[in-house]
């Protein structure tokens, strides 16, 4: 057991610093790809740069105070604070035409592909859980959640990529189940308090709540998908 924690130790440490990064590029790349394939006019490339600076302040800012140690003496108000910008957030991502119409224009399996990551934040909470920093209850299902959902991506986009009946389906409980999983951890979180050191606090502080709106955006893509294919149909049928 030892010898299991010792190794994802070296290997996360190793590669923490570059996914989370990874990861902020990638989502800016798909959406000014988004855009540019649904037209790329000039309200939708306002709506790309205010979404570019809003997650780059939003990461810069949280990575700053993680390695600034400011999270652990203020975990208590800090946490639900990642929570609070992802929902405030979701108004104008839910509500934008622009980014609407940018979700339109890309394959649906993109944003669930995207969230593979979570099998490493996954890892990260296991090691947390093993290294004596996280309570035996919540350190393990957060662990499970997380890894369960990351590697569930990859099965879940070849599924909606190859279009197999019921795809929407399967894409929209796949996102379900990973929404599910971010509020049953800040439940338990919220009554059993913990604090962690950087850079695994940036998992709770940000990259969580970043991808509660990654699976909201998916939703979104798949609701639009759905009501496109039935509205032929249903002029048809009048």
């Amino acid at each position: 057991m030892r010898s299991i924690v010792d190794f994802l130790q070296s290997f996360l440490s190793l590669v923490s610093p570059y996914y989370r990064v990874a990861i902020i590029l990638l989502a800016i790349l798909g959406l000014w790809t988004a855009l540019w394939r649904a037209g790329l006019l000039p309200k939708a490339r306002l709506t790309g740069i205010i979404a570019t600076v809003v997650l780059l302040v939003w990461f810069v800012t949280s990575d700053q105070l993680g390695r600034a140690g400011f999270y652990a003496p203020h975990w208590q108000v800090m946490r639900p604070v990642g929570w609070a910008i992802a929902l405030v957030w979701l108004i104008p991502l839910t509500r934008s035409q622009s980014l609407g119409e940018a979700l339109d224009a890309v394959p649906p399996w993109w944003l669930l592909g995207l969230q593979v990551y979570r099998a490493l934040a996954g890892l990260n909470w296991f090691v947390a859980w093993a290294t004596g920093h996280l309570p035996n209850g919540f350190g393990l299902w957060a662990a499970t959640g997380d890894f369960l959902v990351g590697v569930l991506a990859p099965v879940a986009m070849v599924y909606v990529y190859a279009g197999f009946r019921g795809w929407r389906t399967v894409g929209m409980a796949w996102n379900v189940l990973g929404i599910l999983d971010f509020a049953t951890g800040f439940i338990f979180a919220t009554i059993t308090p913990y604090t962690l050191p950087y850079p695994t606090v940036m998992i709770p502080a940000f990259m969580a709540p970043m991808s509660l709106d990654f699976h909201v955006l998916s939703l979104r893509q798949l609701v639009r998908a759905a009501r496109r294919e039935s509205r032929p149909a249903v002029l048809l049928a009048t």
